[in-house]
């Protein structure tokens, strides 16, 4: 699998909205509303069904398959919080045993589809090399916000830390994923600081982002993703590529070469500044993958992204 070099962020944040164009050009078919997209090329850029024009059926497939996985090795679901949202799946080697690692991987879906079972086909890439695999279930934005989200997001993490002995797993081995806008919370769990939850400030080993998304100012702007209604304070806030220098574990970033232009962007840009703030364990571009078959990647168990995931796991 392809590794590419970066520039660094600070080239890649240089950047910005094409305001100064000054109010006349404003709301005009080709005014810039972002870097050097007009409001109809930034809307096409974060909108999943433009690119990946059989998006429904490849999600069809991924969730059969996790179907499968359910019924021939059904997980555990423990509750992490008092909601009925505020489940997280737990799925196991079949082999017993204490001290294990485990990726607690975050789903996507716009912040508003996608469940915990929709990742359930990746488990077999862990659980077959002797590591756990946990998947929270959160309340989508459509009945919550998105500071809701990561905040439902850290407490799932904390949960599994101090619950994590009585299921096999070593507290000092967890590790966060997520792709898209799982990705993005993901980043953003990466970003924690875990002491606020009575944790160790190192709870994380390793973070793995697919597809994910780490600057959300562009994000809000793109008519697909009104439903975030974040002000401008949030919008910063809950942007990790202004935290990384928080991030205290390697972390891995991929996406395929056909991701949309704004997804490609922002995974160089978290690439380039968590390179910069010396926690990137690996970059990886896959040739000829969508934004959803990056995770079938992830599952085959045979990927240079999934040994990557592996090895960081130690």
């Amino acid at each position: 699998m392809d590794r590419r070099t970066f520039l660094s962020s600070s080239a890649l944040l240089a950047a910005s909205p094409a305001w100064a164009a000054g109010p006349a050009a404003r709301g005009t078919p080709n005014y810039k509303v972002w870097l050097h997209y007009t409001q109809q090329e930034l809307d096409d850029a974060y909108s999943d069904a433009k690119w990946v024009p059989d998006m429904r059926e490849l999600l069809a497939r991924q969730a059969q398959a996790g179907e499968k996985i359910r019924s021939r090795f059904p997980p555990r679901t423990a509750s992490y919080g008092p909601a009925a949202s505020e489940a997280l799946d737990i799925f196991s080697p079949r082999e017993p045993g204490a001290g294990r690692a485990a990726m607690i991987f975050i789903h996507g879906g716009n912040w508003r589809f996608g469940s915990k079972e929709s990742v359930s086909f990746l488990a077999p890439a862990f659980t077959q090399h002797g590591a756990h695999f946990l998947a929270p279930e959160f309340a989508s934005i459509l009945h919550n916000t998105l500071p809701g989200m990561v905040d439902q997001c850290r407490r799932a993490i904390a949960w599994a830390g101090r619950h994590a002995a009585q299921f096999g797993v070593d507290p000092a081995r967890l590790y966060v994923g997520g792709h898209s806008a799982g990705g993005h919370l993901a980043a953003m769990m990466l970003t924690t600081d875990w002491t606020r939850f009575g944790m160790p400030a190192d709870l994380l080993k390793g973070g793995l982002v697919l597809s994910g998304l780490c600057d959300l100012e562009p994000v809000v702007l793109a008519a697909g993703n009104s439903h975030l209604k974040l002000t401008p304070r949030e919008r910063t806030e809950l942007s990790p590529v202004h935290k990384l220098r928080d991030v205290t574990c390697p972390v891995i970033v991929a996406w395929g070469s056909g991701d949309s232009p704004e997804f490609r962007r922002q995974g160089s840009q978290l690439a380039g500044a968590l390179r910069a703030a010396g926690r990137l364990a690996g970059t990886f571009v896959l040739p000829g993958v969508n934004h959803f078959e990056i995770l079938d990647v992830l599952g085959s168990g045979d990927s240079h992204l999934g040994a990557a995931t592996l090895a960081l796991m130690r």
